[in-house]
């Protein structure tokens, strides 16, 4: 009978899924059944974002990691930049799938921001599911985080797969604060927090662990009977694999961030080492009149704080309804936590962390912690929707959702009398205050009336077609790039920003002093503009509708209407210096150029340095004819090294340190939190008296409340 159960729970369990992912693709049905909508039309999306997913694709085809972009700026570190996501596992199936000319075809982006959705929903349901919650109430938690807030108007891909782990972070750290399985789960939720930081963006993952601590200090001094050396050598186990797993990403972050200047909405960018103002927190927090948003839709600030009134609603059930839960304990504090976070300026929270927190000042944008908040939220959902269905006390929370409403519309009609996504929340809002009165056998209605309110206030959508689209413009100037293609030896371009303004060398694959970026290494920004940088890089062609110089002189006039300028001054960026002269000619040729590797010959009449004509940058390695040979910078930020006189193979690979050691260290975070889970469920699963002196005295299991009715 119990193993009948089992099937049936576990055919339900597949069923759900199956049915949260046919919701995801009718909730999103622009991006999967219509062709005329887009998340791509947005300034980051189109000018920076996609073409680093290009490049990366184009790498992954060809067999080679993306480590090094030479395409931007005349070159940089592409995994320390963090944003281009390298190192995060989900974006390379994303590059695994076939390229159509070269790039990503538009449908695979749709349909990979699509399941970024669908996946923070199963990971959501998964959390509803492991606090005992129903099947009905789990897809409204996963609804609730995935389709709601944050997740659900948020287009930018890091932000979303920064805020994926959420619900699995605290699936695991709800384990351990209820004493199941508190050493595995303590590694598990280590390295969930972990894999956040290897997202692609640093914002949420960096408050989470703000407000991580707290929790497990709560953990550590709540009455328990585990001994407080076991809680603290838990607490301990997360922080070790979270550094761990994290360890791939943040230490070539570490690196980069120390050679390079970053655009942090101040007027001068800022080195690794200045503190963000904390006037740039506060311009991007969420603020205290956008706490009515939760319920009304667009009066978010920075963020989107909507979760809907069913949402909210429910989870005021649990706080009264299951007020002695400890799981109810647990989720409320999360969400306040993360709601105060995002308030930024508005509460002391925020600036206390910025105070004493390190690296909270590197995450300048406070009102994305909204979305710590909505897991919160959406796992109190689940727990009120459960908890409505096994008890007979309707009156509170018909009051309450009445009470809402009536603010939501008075509040809105006072501000917006035209409005109508708020009167049709109140609308829901009154059906629900019917449906908890009248229906607690119900509970699809409930979710139905959650899936109403996502259907009203949908996530903002470009259309494609819409005149002067960045697509549009980007394919208008694709004979420029099959015109550069077609020249011969090696040069970058630069163009105007004005009208070329998106990564026009990640796209089309060709070498640019230029680019959208948010940081560059500092020593490129201090020699950008002057007169012997084009020389040194090989700045040989710009794209303007005017000439910068007067030796430049246009070669080509695309169907766009901008022109290309060549300056026929400017050679390959390949030069001998010495500190005497030299009777004999020199000669230097480049055999193969690839992102990570470059292969020079060089015949010198007498020893000499070569400027290898990329920027110096640590991680860097040089042989000659196969033996290793130091890189200077000298008086340039341009790659050097001494090579003997006579005919010499130089070849230069990007070999980065902070990579290969994060990634054995990631490596051994993810084994040792996969070793600790295969530990204790095989030693659960042992015979009573069959278990062997293991030097690890087993946890007493805390006393767990009843389960709930589903």
């Amino acid at each position: 009978m119990e193993q009948q159960d089992h099937r049936s729970d576990k055919r339900r369990t597949w069923a759900a899924l199956a049915f949260l992912l046919a919701l995801t693709i009718g909730l999103y049905w622009p991006l999967t059944v219509s062709r005329d909508y887009t998340w791509l039309e947005n300034p980051d999306q189109a000018l920076q974002v996609r073409p680093w997913l290009d490049f990366q694709a184009r790498e992954i085809h060809a067999g080679r990691l993306p480590l090094w972009d030479p395409y931007i700026w005349g070159g940089q570190s592409l995994i320390g930049q963090v944003q281009p996501g390298v190192a995060n596992p989900v974006n390379w199936i994303l590059f695994a799938m076939p390229l159509r000319d070269g790039h990503i075809p538009t449908s695979t982006l749709h349909w990979y921001w699509v399941l970024i959705h669908w996946l923070a929903a199963v990971f959501a349901f998964w959390l509803c599911r492991d606090l005992e919650c129903g099947h009905i109430a789990s897809v409204l938690g996963g609804s609730v985080f995935a389709f709601m807030g944050f997740m659900g108007h948020s287009t930018t891909p890091q932000f979303l797969m920064s805020a994926l782990w959420l619900p699995v972070i605290l699936l695991f750290f709800a384990r351990v604060f209820r004493g199941q399985r508190g050493w595995a789960s303590a590694a598990l939720c280590g390295a969930a927090l972990g894999l956040a930081f290897l997202s692609g963006h640093h914002n949420i993952p960096i408050y989470t662990a703000v407000l991580m601590g707290p929790l497990w200090l709560w953990y550590l001094f709540r009455g328990t009977r585990l001994r407080l050396p076991v809680r603290a050598g838990q607490a301990a186990l997360f922080a070790i694999v979270c550094l761990l797993v994290s360890a791939v990403q943040s230490l070539p972050a570490i690196e980069y961030g120390r050679q390079a200047v970053r655009w942090s909405g101040v007027p001068e960018p800022q080195q690794w080492g200045d503190k963000l103002p904390y006037t740039v927190h506060a311009q991007y927090s969420l603020y205290l009149k956008s706490i009515p948003g939760m319920v009304i839709p667009g009066l978010g600030v920075h963020a989107e704080p909507f979760a809907g009134i069913v949402a909210i609603a429910m989870a005021f059930t649990a706080l009264l309804k299951r007020r002695r839960s400890r799981e109810v304990h647990l989720f409320a504090a999360v969400a306040l936590g993360g709601l105060l976070l995002a308030l930024g300026k508005d509460t002391p929270v925020h600036r206390l962390a910025y105070d004493f927190i390190p690296f909270v000042d590197k995450a300048r944008y406070p009102a994305m912690a909204i979305a710590i908040c909505q897991v919160g939220t959406a796992a109190l959902a689940a727990l009120g929707l459960e908890a409505w269905r096994s008890t007979s006390s309707k009156i509170v929370p018909v009051w309450l959702v009445l009470f809402a409403a009536t603010v939501a519309a008075v509040y809105t009609l006072h501000r917006y009398p035209i409005n109508q996504q708020a009167l049709a929340i109140a609308a829901v809002a009154v059906v629900l205050a019917a449906v908890l009165y009248w229906g607690r056998a119900y509970p699809a209605a409930v979710l139905g009336l959650l899936l109403a309110e996502a259907v009203v206030y949908p996530v903002n959508l470009e259309r494609r077609d819409r005149p002067n689209s960045y697509a549009a413009m980007i394919a208008a100037q694709s004979d420029i790039a099959a015109f550069l293609h077609r020249q011969p030896g090696w040069f970058r371009v630069d163009a105007d920003e004005d009208v070329v303004p998106y990564n026009f060398g990640d796209w089309f694959g060709i070498e640019q002093f230029g680019g959208y970026v948010a940081s560059m290494p500092v020593r490129i920004y201090r020699v950008n503009g002057r007169r012997e940088t084009a020389e040194q890089f090989g700045i040989r062609y710009r794209i303007a509708r005017a000439p910068a110089n007067p030796a430049q002189v246009a070669v080509f006039e695309s169907r766009s209407g901008l022109k290309v300028f060549e300056d026929s001054r400017i050679s390959e960026p390949l030069h001998v210096v010495r500190e005497s002269p030299c009777s004999g000619a020199d000669g230097l040729r480049v055999v193969s150029r690839t992102p990570n590797v470059f292969v020079v010959d060089a015949d010198l009449a007498c020893p000499g340095f070569v400027n290898a004509g990329d920027p110096w940058f640590q991680g860097w390695r040089a042989w000659i004819d196969g033996k290793r040979t130091p890189i200077q910078e000298r008086e340039t930020p341009i790659r050097t090294v001494f090579v003997p006189a006579g005919h010499h193979r130089i070849v230069f690979r990007y070999r980065p340190d902070s990579v290969y050691r994060g990634a054995a260290l990631t490596a051994i975070g993810l084994a040792l939190a996969g070793f600790l889970w295969w530990r204790e469920r095989s030693s659960r699963r042992r015979p009573a008296g069959s278990r062997r002196s293991e030097g690890v005295r087993a946890e007493p299991k805390e006393e767990l409340p009843p389960p709930s009715n589903r």
